[in-house]
This record gives C-alpha cells, sequence and structure tokens, in this order.
C-alpha cells in the first residue's frame, strides 16, 4: 500500500482558483515542485481528448494520473474533462498498480456533488495490485509474445519507448496481461502511458505507450523473444515468476535453468553458470567432471560463479569430494612427472602442502615411482622424511641424477638417505649408479657412503664418476679415496685415475702432485714412496716440478 497525496483538476462553479478551471481539491502534502495551479501544473492537465491515464516518472517520484470526459461544467459549457493525480514520493507504484487501481473505480469519474474547493483533501491510498491474470490459451501466447518482447527489450537496454495495442483479437487487454507476466521489480522503472500520445516531461528511461500511435524504438533481438515466449508459457501453466526480481538474469535462472543443465557446459555463460549452480539441479549437475571443470575454469575469472560454486559445493559435499580427488590425482600427476613446484595445480578446493605431502607418501608406499625428480617433487620429499613413515628413497625413482642433486643440496635428504644406506640389507641394481651420481655431486660422498657399501659397488660407482668428471674433480675424487679409512687397495689409482679416460700426461700430472697419498693407497711402503717421489721430484708435499713431471710411472689401466 502507497499512500498517495491527490489533486483533481476540472471545471466548476469554486475551485481554489475561482470559477472556471482549476484545482478543486488539493491534499496538504502535494509537492509544490509539481504543480497545484492551472498555470503550473502544464501537460498534466493538458491531455488529449477521451479517457488517459498511466504513471509518469518526475525527478522526485512518480504521479499516476488519469483524464476522463466530464460532459458540462457548473455553466452548462460542454468539453469538461476531470484529471485526477496521485503523488509518490517513494517512486513504489507500478504500471500494474496503475491498472488495477483504475479498474477498481480508485480515479475519480467526476466530483461528488457537495465537493468543496479544499487543500486538506486526505491522501489515497494505492494497493500493491496482486496479479490476476486469468488463463492464456496457446493463441494468448503468441498474441501477447510479441508486446512482451519489445518491453523486455527496453529493460534489457535500459531506456526505449514501446508501443502496445489495447487489446488482442480475442478482446484481452494486452497492458494488463504484459504486467501481470512481467515481475513488479523488474518492470518498476517502466512508465505507462494508456490513450496519451505524448508524454512531455516524463523522465523514466523506459515509457509503454498503449492504444496511441507511438512507434516503438526498440528492436527485440532473439534472447528477448525467448524470455517473452518463455514467461507466457509458464503464465499458461499458472507459473509466474516472483515479483522480486529485478535483473534478467534473476529472470533467465527462473525461465532457463532447466534448458542449461542440459546443454554442453562450456557453451554457457557465467550468469548461465551461476543459475545452473544456484538451482535444485546442481547436485546432478555437478556429478559430471567436465561441468565441474568448466565451473572451476571460469571461476577463475568470475567471482559471481566462484562464489555460486562453492556455495554448491558446500551443499554437495559429495561432488567436493569427487573434485578434490581429481584435483588431488591431477596435483600428484605433475609431481610424479617432474613439474616444478610453482607448476603443480593447487585446484579449486585449495590443496594444502599436508594433504599433497600425505598423499605422495602413501602413493610412494603402493610403488608408484618418480618419472623425475623436479622440483615440486624434490620439495615434498624433504618433507616427506620428517614423517613418521619416511619416503624410501632408494626406490623413489630412476632419475638418480636428480635424487643426488636433491640429497646433495638438501640435508634433510642428506641424512635419510646416509640411515637408509646403512640399513640395506639387500642391495639394488641402482645403488652403484646412484653412488656414481653422488659422486658427480660431491666426492665426500665416498667418505659418506663406501664404507656401508659392499666393493663391488664402490668399485662400480668410481669409474663411472670418472669418466664423467673434469679432471680437478677427478684428481680430488682420487685423492679422497686414497686418503679414506678404504685406503690401501689401490681404487684411487686403478678405479679412478686410471679410469678417466684422460691423457697420460694429464694423468701423470696429477699423479706427481698427490703421489705420496696415491701410493700409499695402492700399498707402496712409506719409504719407498718417499725415495720414488724425491727420484720423481715430487717432494715431500708431493709437488713436482713442471721440468721434472714424466708420463708412464705405471702403466695405464684400460677399460
Amino acid at each position: 500500500m502507497t499512500t498517495c497525496p491527490q489533486l483533481v483538476y476540472t471545471s466548476a462553479s469554486r475551485t481554489l482558483e475561482g470559477p472556471g478551471f482549476g484545482v478543486v481539491q488539493l491534499s496538504p502534502d502535494w509537492p509544490a515542485e509539481v504543480g497545484d495551479s492551472r498555470a503550473t501544473l502544464g501537460p498534466l492537465i493538458g491531455l488529449g481528448a477521451g479517457e488517459s491515464f498511466g504513471l509518469l516518472h518526475t525527478a522526485g517520484g512518480r504521479i499516476a494520473y488519469r483524464k476522463v470526459p466530464a460532459g458540462t461544467d457548473a455553466f452548462g459549457r460542454p468539453g469538461n474533462y476531470l484529471v485526477h493525480l496521485l503523488w509518490d514520493s517513494d517512486g513504489r507504484v507500478t504500471p500494474r498498480d496503475v491498472l488495477t487501481f483504475r479498474n477498481s473505480d480508485g480515479f475519480l469519474d467526476e466530483l461528488p456533488g457537495d465537493a468543496e474547493p479544499s487543500r486538506e483533501v486526505p491522501a489515497v491510498e494505492v494497493p500493491s495490485a496482486r496479479r490476476s491474470l486469468s488463463a492464456l490459451t496457446a493463441d494468448d501466447v503468441d498474441a501477447l509474445m510479441p508486446g512482451v518482447a519489445l518491453v523486455l527489450a527496453a529493460v534489457a537496454a535500459g531506456a526505449g519507448v514501446v508501443g502496445l495495442p489495447a487489446r488482442t483479437a480475442s478482446g484481452r487487454d494486452v497492458a494488463e496481461a504484459v504486467f501481470d507476466v512481467l515481475p513488479r521489480a523488474l518492470a518498476s522503472a517502466v512508465a505507462l502511458h494508456v490513450g496519451t500520445a505524448s508524454a512531455s516531461g516524463d523522465a523514466a528511461p523506459v515509457r509503454v505507450h498503449v492504444g496511441s500511435d507511438v512507434p516503438n524504438d526498440v528492436v527485440p533481438d532473439g534472447q528477448d523473444t525467448a524470455r517473452a515466449r518463455a514467461l507466457l508459457e509458464a503464465a499458461a501453466k499458472k507459473e509466474l515468476c516472483s515479483d522480486n526480481v529485478r535483473k534478467l538474469e534473476t529472470l533467465d535462472r527462473w525461465l532457463f535453468t532447466d534448458t542449461w543443465t542440459g546443454m554442453d557446459p562450456a557453451s554457457l555463460t557465467p550468469p548461465q553458470l551461476v543459475g545452473v549452480l544456484e538451482s535444485e539441479k546442481a547436485g546432478w549437475w555437478l556429478s559430471s567432471p567436465d561441468a565441474v571443470d568448466v565451473a572451476c575454469a571460469v571461476a577463475a575469472s568470475s567471482p559471481e560463479v566462484e562464489t555460486a560454486l562453492r556455495t554448491a559445493l558446500a551443499q554437495h559435499p559429495d561432488a567436493w569430494d569427487r573434485l578434490r580427488d581429481r584435483e588431488l590425482d591431477a596435483a600428484l600427476t605433475a609431481v610424479f612427472g617432474g613439474a616444478a613446484q610453482a607448476a603443480v595445480p593447487t585446484g579449486f578446493t585449495g590443496l594444502t602442502r599436508a594433504e599433497l605431502c600425505e598423499a605422495f607418501v602413501a602413493e610412494l608406499a603402493r610403488g608408484r615411482r618418480l618419472t623425475e625428480v623436479g622440483g615440486a617433487a624434490a620439495a615434498l620429499v624433504e618433507e616427506s622424511v620428517t614423517l613418521p613413515q619416511p619416503v624410501a628413497l632408494l626406490e623413489l625413482t630412476d632419475d638418480l641424477a636428480g635424487l643426488a642433486r636433491l640429497a646433495t643440496g638438501r640435508p634433510v635428504v642428506r641424512e635419510a638417505l646416509v640411515r637408509e644406506w646403512a640399513g640395506v640389507d639387500e642391495w639394488p641394481a641402482s645403488s652403484a649408479s646412484l653412488l656414481g651420481h653422488l659422486l658427480l655431486e660431491d666426492p665426500d660422498w665416498f667418505l659418506t657412503l663406501a664404507g656401508s657399501a659392499p666393493p663391488s659397488v664402490v668399485r662400480s660407482a668410481l669409474p663411472w664418476a670418472a669418466e664423467r668428471l673434469a679432471a680437478a674433480q677427478v684428481e680430488q675424487l682420487a685423492v679422497t679415496v686414497a686418503a679414506s679409512e678404504l685406503a690401501g687397495q689401490g681404487w684411487a689409482l686403478r678405479d679412478v685415475l686410471f679410469r678417466s679416460g684422460f691423457p697420460d700426461e694429464e694423468v701423470a700430472a696429477i699423479v706427481a702432485r698427490n703421489f705420496l697419498v696415491l701410493a700409499g693407497d695402492d700399498g707402496w711402503p712409506g719409504e719407498v714412496a718417499r725415495l720414488a717421489a724425491g727420484a720423481l721430484g715430487a717432494g715431500g708435499g708431493g709437488e713436482a716440478s713442471e721440468g721434472r713431471r714424466k708420463t708412464g710411472m705405471w702403466p695405464r689401466r684400460r677399460r
């Protein structure tokens, strides 16, 4: 219900402005800016012949109006008419309210015989009209569809002038049907003019003229037509969209959600996705992995879709669990495939490091192996080795180079590998290759691991590494072996230097620089080694003079 101050204008023997045409009755709250006299009311009292009524928008509110012929005036002059105006300062009155108010004789047809000029006329209560649409036939739907589509097109455009016929061929009132079908809130910005060719002073962005020769300045597109037909077909089944619907997107959800749920998810727009996710069929729709993937992809750039998707998943925890499992599987696939840490998706469910780490360890326990030790796998291995069920590093991967880099660069992984290495009962075939890769990273791995491994593993790893190291690293490895707890077996010469593949003179130079320690590893008595070093010019520190370096001190070992 809207309380509206009123104004009545006609020709009478007594008005507030004297005899003749003038304002006869006026409510105290009538706004002066609208006008309250013959001189200031302007177009509101200059309407055309015959009955006309409607709803006009101004900057400060809305004016419901009606003009009707009133026969002769008090002076017996023909051509009298009466104008009844209602002021809605809150902007709540809608076209449907005006149509219903007029049909229920809310507007005055004439002045009562005892009416006196007054500025104290009570305001009028205009009810919020309920829908009163009678059953629609298929012919009604076809006849009304163009008019509904025109109004929807103007609303969608945000402005426009629409001309509607007064009645269909079957006699149905077009304006009443249109505004009964349309939700009240959606049509709240629409002005209505019935039987009025001119709407001078109307500030409404959308104006609907009924029964007057006013050309349309909007053209409905396919979407407008589809909305109109769907609305009317729903109304024919006594299904009316809520009057609270204000946006076309919301109207579309009400009309087309059933259609959208059956379409290819990739073809849906963000508003359509929101409609599906907020519908009763969201749970069924989310059972499709393809549909969920589309929604997640769109949600990354659409906050509305993200909010709707999170709400729908919260309402359907089984769908959330399925999505989380698939996203976890995708993350693990990236990890086991060697992806960089930044390339592992956390997914829409926001996988945590703890969840990923737990799943990673579980996969390893089931026998899954890393294809490549990428950045993501390296980080997870580092986190996982601290768990109560540490990772079996020796069975982790065939990417031994990657594992060697990881163990060398991450102290916690290094410690875990050393512990595991020391506890091996049956040495895997890859042990020698892994030790070789470790030696490529740091010769000191020999000191850490060689004492715990069978000689066959160590003696396979040393030449393999020597063949791949630069001269300086080969020299470092040889000296490390010769000075270790395993010295005295000749491995520094036989398995490192002589297997390095370097030219004889380069090997000789390395031997000359480190003669005493290498000779000791080869089993030479200390006195003999020192005498030989002196004869060769190596000196006590093992540094031979440049001019006396010789080659061929020992026969080269051939591979």
